[in-house]
């Protein structure tokens, strides 16, 4: 088969789609990635070649727009999911008129999308293939009510059901003919049409590994990140990392902060005794690691959940609060939203993940239940199948 794939503009969306790549590439499928130039470093270095589109739509603007929006809303999601809307829709229009020649051009047999990428209904219907969507983390695009996603046509932004109408495409509530979901039922956040599990394998992007985090630890070690977008996107103030510091050094503990190196000016102030290592893959160092303090993002959790590390996300935003919210349902961590963050309850957290049994065996069975879905290679081999009559 030929698989075109569409990424969103975001590395952190990129890379949960790569062990599926890898997968389809390893059973002998041809496979294109079609990519805003932003993720463009993160594709080719995961292996693969890419094909830019949608060059002269600055993302990194409307992420910024949306910010404003959503302070003037009062954090209001359904406000946020608007703003979202819209300007994904505007990604849309710019992908479509890159991405449908290519797909006229060289007739994939198969689209898989990101649910965040507008154009990829619209890619699949002009090559005449059926869509998948492959889900990062819990389905809140349905939960909080996106196009694609369950929501009716009707409730669309009229700028996005013209978008299909200059394309000839009908709008569909239900975009895709199956959506890939690495979260486990407990995991998930409600009911998702067309469901094919697939196994969570981690790709934190490729990274030179410092041979010393490979070892056991002398001491207990403790991960903290703030992944590779928050702070860009919210400012350093929406991860406690005072309080999360102060709390550690209750605890005889090595402390390990991996950041991007673009944010390594927040850590100038941090005690001497904190390691500090810039984009080192998070799966590298989470089996070396007793409990794992971070901002929310569904690789971030989802790798911790993979390795059955007990967690504490800190999280900022409607979007990681909802699902790290069920994360801390399975009893393998706690969620704690910053606008409620006390140094008493980090602290709490903290002190659960490092010594409750509860918890650590809880984060135990979550990793059991990921380990028990089909790995990608089986999904590859059953796409087929799933997808006739499609």
């Amino acid at each position: 088969m030929r698989i075109l794939l569409l990424p969103f503009s975001a590395p952190s969306h990129y890379m949960p789609m790569v062990p599926l790549i890898w997968a389809f590439r390893a059973a002998g499928h041809t496979v294109r990635v079609a990519a805003q130039p932003s993720i463009t470093a993160a594709v080719v270095g995961s292996g693969l070649p890419v094909v830019p589109v949608a060059a002269s739509y600055d993302m990194a603007a409307e992420v910024r727009r949306n910010r404003r929006l959503l302070d003037e809303a009062g954090s209001d999601p359904m406000a946020m999911f608007r703003a979202m809307t819209e300007s994904h829709t505007a990604l849309a229009r710019a992908v479509a008129a890159d991405a449908v020649p290519l797909a006229r051009d060289w007739r994939p047999d198969l689209v898989v999308g990101d649910p965040l990428m507008l154009a990829a209904p619209i890619v699949a219907a002009q090559a005449g293939a059926p869509l998948v969507t492959q889900l990062w983390g819990a389905d809140i695009m349905r939960m909080f009510g996106y196009p694609g996603a369950g929501q009716p046509v009707d409730d669309w932004p009229e700028s996005l059901r013209a978008l299909h109408a200059e394309y000839g495409c009908d709008p569909k509530p239900e975009s895709a003919a199956a959506t890939l979901d690495a979260c486990t039922p407990r995991l998930q956040v409600g009911e998702i049409p067309s469901r094919v599990p697939m196994r969570f394998v981690p790709y934190n992007g490729a990274n030179v590994v410092p041979p010393d985090l490979l070892s056991p630890p002398r001491k207990r070690r403790v991960l903290v990140t703030w992944g590779s977008m928050l702070v860009r996107r919210e400012g350093i103030g929406s991860f406690p990392l005072t309080d999360v510091m102060d709390s550690l050094a209750d605890f005889d503990v090595e402390v390990v902060l991996t950041v991007a190196g673009r944010d390594r000016e927040f850590t100038e102030s941090l005690p001497s005794a904190v390691r500090v290592v810039e984009s080192v893959p998070l799966n590298e160092i989470l089996p070396t690691c007793h409990a794992i303090v971070h901002h929310g993002g569904s690789g971030s959790m989802m790798t911790a959940a993979h390795h059955g590390v007990p967690q504490v996300s800190l999280t900022a935003t409607p979007d990681v609060i909802a699902y790290c919210d069920r994360m801390a349902a399975t009893g393998s961590g706690t969620n704690i939203p910053v606008a409620t963050a006390t140094p008493g309850l980090v602290r709490s957290a903290i002190t659960d993940a490092l010594t409750s049994d509860k918890m650590r065996e809880a984060a135990g069975e979550l990793q059991a239940e990921m380990a028990a879905q089909p790995t990608p290679a089986e999904v590859v081999d059953r796409l087929p199948e799933l997808l006739q009559g499609s």
